[in-house]
C-alpha cells in the first residue's frame, strides 16, 4: 500500500500567489512539464489566470497584516508508483475526495482555485485556499499552526481520504523531514540521470581474446572520460558551492555576533548619558535654588544696612 501525499505551501504576497497561479496555469516556462500532454490538466473554479486571481482578491478581507498568510496552497498527490498504477478515473475519484476535504476544512467559499496536473511525472492536484477563520479574519494559524496541528492533519487526511483509495499515512514519529512543494515538485520531476552511450569496436580479424578485451576496455575509458570528467567538475561546483554557503553563514553569524555586541555597548553608552543627564538636571536645580536664596539674602542685607543707616541719621529718617 502506497502513502497519501499531502503538502502546504503559505503564500504571504500577491506576488507570491500570481508566481505560483503562473505556474498552475502554465503561464510560464515549466521544464518538466511535457507540453504534448498540458491539455490533459483540468482546472476547477477558473479559466485562466485573470479569473483564479479575480477570485482570490475578491475572497481577500479589507483589512490584512503586512506579515499576513494571504493563501495556502494545497499540493495533493500519492507515492508515484501508486499514482501511476491508478486508471484516469481512479486518479480523478481520488482527487475529487481530496478536494472535498480541503473544502470541508477551510469552507467552499475560501477555496477559490483548484487544479489537476497530468503533464509532469507524478499527476498531482494543486488547491489555493485563502484561510479565513470563523470570525471573518485572515488566520493561517488556526489551520496550520505548529507540528502538531501539521501531523493531526495529516492523519486526518490519510483517514478520510486516502484509505478509501488504498493509501496510508505515511510513518507517524519519523525522523523523516517535512518538504515543501517546491522541493517535492523538483524530487518527483527529476530526469531520470542520462546513460552514456557506448560505442563497442567490432573484433579484428585474427585478434586475439586478450587483445581485442583490452581494445574494448580501453575505448569504453575513452568514452566515458568526458562524462567523467563532467561529473567531476559538478560535484568540485557542488562542493565549492557548499563550503562557501557555510562561509556565508558563518559570517553571517559573526555580523549578527558584532551587531550585538554594539548593540550592547551602544546601550551602556546611553545608560550613561542618561545618568549625566540626570546629574546636570539636579545640579540646574540646585543652581536655580541658590539664586532664589542669594536674591533673598541680598533683599535681606539692603533691608539691615537701610536700618543701620536710619539709627545714625535720625533726622533724615524724619525728613523722608
Amino acid at each position: 500500500m502506497g502513502y497519501a501525499i499531502l503538502r502546504t505551501q503559505k503564500l504571504k504576497s500577491g506576488i507570491a500567489v500570481r508566481r505560483s497561479m503562473a505556474h498552475a496555469f502554465r503561464e510560464q516556462e515549466t521544464p518538466n512539464a511535457d507540453a504534448s500532454r498540458t491539455p490533459d490538466n483540468t482546472h476547477i473554479g477558473a479559466a485562466d489566470i485573470e479569473e483564479a486571481l479575480a477570485k482570490f482578491n475578491a475572497r481577500l478581507p479589507e483589512k490584512v497584516r503586512k506579515n499576513g498568510v494571504l493563501a495556502i496552497e494545497y499540493l495533493v498527490t500519492a507515492s508515484p508508483e501508486d499514482m501511476k498504477g491508478k486508471t484516469r478515473q481512479q486518479q480523478d475519484d481520488y482527487f475529487r475526495d481530496a478536494l472535498k476535504w480541503v473544502e470541508h476544512k477551510h469552507g467552499q467559499a475560501n477555496v477559490v482555485y483548484a487544479g489537476i496536473h497530468r503533464d509532469e511525472m507524478t499527476p498531482h492536484m494543486y488547491v489555493y485556499v485563502v484561510p479565513i477563520d470563523t470570525k471573518g479574519k485572515l488566520n493561517c494559524r488556526a489551520f496550520l499552526g505548529g507540528a502538531d496541528a501539521l501531523r493531526q492533519m495529516q492523519t486526518e487526511f490519510a483517514k478520510e481520504v486516502g484509505h478509501q483509495h488504498g493509501l496510508e499515512r505515511g510513518v507517524e514519529g519519523s525522523r523523516a523531514r517535512h518538504t515543501s512543494i517546491q522541493q517535492y515538485y523538483a524530487r518527483v520531476n527529476e530526469a531520470t540521470p542520462r546513460t552514456p552511450g557506448i560505442d563497442v569496436p567490432d573484433a579484428k580479424l585474427l585478434e586475439g581474446k586478450e587483445t581485442y578485451g583490452k581494445r574494448v576496455a580501453q575505448s569504453v575509458l575513452d568514452q566515458i572520460k568526458p562524462e567523467f570528467a563532467s561529473l567531476q567538475a559538478k560535484a568540485a561546483h557542488a562542493d565549492l558551492a557548499q563550503r562557501q554557503a557555510v562561509a556565508a553563514e558563518k559570517g553571517r553569524q559573526d555580523a549578527e555576533l558584532r551587531f550585538a555586541q554594539r548593540e550592547r555597548l551602544l546601550q551602556l553608552e546611553r545608560e550613561k548619558v542618561a545618568a549625566k543627564e540626570k546629574q546636570l538636571d539636579l545640579f540646574r536645580t540646585l543652581v536655580a535654588n541658590g539664586g532664589d536664596k542669594l536674591v533673598e539674602f541680598q533683599t535681606k542685607l539692603r533691608q539691615h544696612y537701610e536700618k543701620l543707616r536710619d539709627k545714625k541719621n535720625p533726622d533724615k529718617q524724619v525728613q523722608r
